[in-house]
């Protein structure tokens, strides 16, 4: 399926549950998972919600809303 130029994804092809479960995350060069310091920003694929976290729990937290909220509008 082609569905143009553009940074935005192909709307069709989002339904599916590889792009609902799917997250990019940055992290910045002040973590340290070593020592448990983790910060960055966490952006979902399929709706474009993102956040900025400073702990671990902060990160997990978010995914497991959008998680969450995606297994809901599963039919």
């Amino acid at each position: 399926m082609t569905c143009g130029w553009g940074p935005d994804y192909c709307l069709p092809m989002q339904k599916g549950w590889q792009y609902k479960g799917a997250f990019v995350i940055q992290f910045r060069p002040e973590s340290h998972v070593e020592e448990g310091r983790f910060e960055g920003r966490v952006e979902h694929v399929a709706s474009h919600r993102s956040i900025r976290f400073q702990t671990l729990e902060e990160l997990l937290r978010f995914i497991a809303k959008v998680l969450n909220e995606a297994r809901k509008t599963e039919p």
